[in-house]
């Protein structure tokens, strides 16, 4: 019982350390070194954790893999891959609500602190040449913005899975993750878009031509995914393909110094002291024992799910970071006896339940930029999600029990 107060108390501390302006990254590593002094783990018990993150090939695969993501999303707008690409796909698609949906989906798959704020001009000028209220236009933003977390194997939460559970098959979470992104995303277009205008219409003179200068463009996104299916090299290899099609997409102009430029140390951090947090989590055996027994108590189905909603929420919305809330929750499912199957389809469910926490958080980066960039008040923009909220809570939990009985 103590380890868990203990662990409460120390992640009660993070919205306060964050409202003094410092870093996640340094909050989180300061949390840690609490817990670990308190807990019992002590400086030694800390030390090794960190030694053994470095030496751990998962845990290397995730850190180096998240930094050449940031970089990739840095040099593709420096070089103005992403205006080409959204300016392209005008020309493309004339049905602007589609456009609506798709330009924050692939500016998602760039992997950079509250990147959701490269997108929102485009939504914002779009919305308001269709009527759309601003925060609608800011609902759209951030919905649409986080579609690929859940799609792409080198997102980071999905990296941060495979590094907490190395036998999980990320391509399958994946899988199982789609009737929940068709639903959030049919919802979102019935609540923001149905009934909108289109707008003025941007004609296109040669449409094949478009399409195909759409999928050079967008070359960088999808070529690691590709390296990685066909050859089964870890991601952050892979990813030397994206960084090499961007050079030769670009003005190869300064490449290597903006390629230095591109690094972005605090997201660096930020996954590292997530991942020591994670390790430091599955040593308070303590804590552990009195959370599995509560869900040992609650059988399966609804009752886990319950605690593990619970959990998910609470820390993913104290930190504004859905791999908070994983590193406590994954370590806990490990735990837990169970088919492969069965841990596949709770390992997505603590991703939606630990994303729900997460995108509504106030600390939510995504959120802070694009109220900025629009022009509009957090309670306003609450007050847009108060049916999509509910709507989205239960998609979580019918697409889990569906999952369940049908595979489990």
């Amino acid at each position: 019982m103590n380890q868990l107060l203990i662990t409460l108390a120390s992640f009660a501390l993070i919205p306060i350390l964050i409202k003094k302006k410092m870093k996640l990254s340094n909050t989180i590593f300061v949390v840690t070194i609490i817990i670990s002094l308190l807990s019992g783990i002590g400086i030694d018990g800390l030390a090794k954790t960190v030694i053994k993150i470095f030496t751990n090939p998962n845990s290397l695969d995730t850190i180096i893999t998240v930094a050449m993501v940031g970089m990739l999303g840095s040099l593709m707008k420096h070089y103005g891959i992403l205006d080409g690409i959204v300016n392209t796909m005008l020309k493309v698609i004339s049905n602007k609500k589609i456009v609506m949906m798709l330009i924050p989906s692939m500016i998602g798959v760039l992997v950079v602190p509250g990147g959701a704020v490269l997108s929102a001009p485009f939504i914002n000028s779009l919305g308001e040449e269709m009527n759309i209220e601003p925060p609608k236009r800011a609902a759209i933003n951030l919905i649409f913005r986080h579609i690929s977390m859940f799609l792409l194997p080198f997102s980071t939460v999905l990296l941060f899975v495979k590094a907490s559970i190395p036998e999980i098959n990320i391509y399958k979470v994946i899988a199982f993750s789609i009737p929940f992104l068709a639903g959030i995303m049919a919802i979102a277009y019935y609540l923001y878009l149905r009934g909108s205008g289109n707008g003025k219409e941007v004609k296109s003179t040669d449409r094949g031509r478009s399409i195909l200068k759409l999928l050079i463009l967008t070359i960088p996104i999808y070529i690691s995914v590709v390296i990685n299916v066909i050859t089964g090299l870890p991601f952050f290899i892979s990813m030397l393909g994206s960084i090499i099609a961007v050079y030769f997409l670009g003005n190869k102009k300064d490449f290597m110094r903006t390629v230095i430029k591109s690094f972005n140390l605090h997201t660096v951090l930020m996954v590292l002291s997530i991942l020591i947090l994670k390790d430091v989590i599955l040593q308070l055996g303590d804590m552990l024992s009195l959370v599995e027994g509560a869900l040992s108590g609650m059988g399966s189905g609804i009752g886990v799910m319950i605690v593990f909603t619970i959990v998910s929420i609470f820390f993913g919305y104290i930190t504004g970071y859905p791999t908070s809330a994983l590193a406590i929750t994954l370590p806990l499912l490990s735990m837990m006896e169970m088919s492969m199957n069965s841990i596949h389809i709770y390992v997505y469910f603590l991703l939606t339940a630990s994303f729900a926490g997460y995108f509504y958080s106030p600390l939510h980066l995504c959120q802070v930029l694009t109220l900025g960039e629009m022009k509009v008040g957090t309670l306003e923009l609450y007050k847009e999600y108060r049916l999509y909220a509910i709507l989205q809570l239960l998609l979580i939990y019918g697409t889990t029990l569906l999952l369940l009985m049908l595979f489990a």
